[in-house]
């Protein structure tokens, strides 16, 4: 028990550490502050993760653009956030503004409003007139990244 407690605090080497990101980055898209994470969890020191993530992104391993178009899509059709959300959470993982920008292209305008619709018609129950129901959906919209105005037009599409 206590060697494998002694095995995952040892370190590993730069050869190993970048084998390991080469397998999980070709499994799954990861963002640069994802792997370097990983490679400080690891033990790796500054300079060394600054050249395995160099090679990483050299031979496109790596690629800021494309993990934000997936990141993106995967946030928009499958958990269903707003571009307030997913672009707060992009920026947290420190991808720079102008991937941001051309990954929230891909969001359809008219498929953007009709999920914010079927979340607000999901979460009142039908119910969108009671004061106190409505102010619950309306935060919980804004809470999912979904702009202000548009929470207020799809209120009023639905009450109509």
């Amino acid at each position: 028990m206590y060697e494998d407690i002694e095995k995952s605090k040892r370190s590993i080497d730069k050869k190993e550490a970048l084998n390991k990101c080469c397998i999980i980055c070709a499994k799954a898209e990861y963002s640069i502050c994802d792997i370097r994470e990983k490679l400080r969890k690891w033990g790796i020191d500054c300079d060394t993760q600054n050249e395995i993530i160099e090679y990483l992104c050299e031979n496109n391993f790596i690629n800021e653009e494309r993990y934000a178009e997936c990141f993106v899509s995967e946030k928009f059709r499958l958990s269903h956030w707003g571009r307030i959300k997913i672009g707060y959470a992009l920026r947290q993982k420190k991808v720079a503004e102008e991937y941001i920008s051309s990954a929230m292209e891909i969001i359809d305008e008219k498929q953007y409003f009709e999920i914010l619709k079927q979340l607000i018609l999901s979460k009142s129950k039908g119910d969108i007139l009671d004061f106190k129901k409505r102010a619950s959906v309306y935060n919980f919209a804004l809470s999912r990244g979904f702009e202000a105005e548009l929470i207020n037009r799809a209120f009023k599409e639905i009450s109509c």
